[in-house]
């Protein structure tokens, strides 16, 4: 099947010759006297204001959104550095009480209490 199709666009897509009287039939279709396009300058009539200090204006206006929006996302930045900042010391001072928890426990472990009659007499 994929050979018929191919042999089949082939035979469809070959070039054909156009029928005798083509071009001249072609050429007594066309227009005798084409008018060229007409081109008109507009004069240049003076500006507004306005349009003269637009593009500037709307530069400085972006400029100065972009620097608003640069602080505020400085800022926030900074205040969720703080805030992980203040998590991380929480974190921090809890795993250091459940260590001295742990130490304490080990060294009564190891270094059990002195029995009620063991005391020295220190007099």
């Amino acid at each position: 099947m994929n050979e018929n199709f191919e042999n089949e666009l082939r035979r469809r897509l070959r070039p054909v010759e156009p029928p005798d009287g083509f071009a001249e039939r072609l050429m007594q279709a066309l227009p005798v006297d084409a008018k060229p396009a007409l081109m008109v300058a507009f004069a240049k009539r003076p500006t507004a204001r306005w349009r003269q200090f637009g593009m500037p204006a709307a530069l400085a206006a972006s400029l100065l959104v972009a620097v608003m929006v640069g602080q505020r996302v400085g800022i926030e930045r900074e205040m969720r550095a703080e805030q992980q900042g203040r998590e991380a010391s929480m974190k921090l001072m809890q795993a250091l009480r459940v260590t001295s928890q742990k130490l304490d426990l080990a060294y009564e472990a190891v270094n059990p209490p002195p029995a009620a009659g063991d005391e020295e007499n220190r007099s």
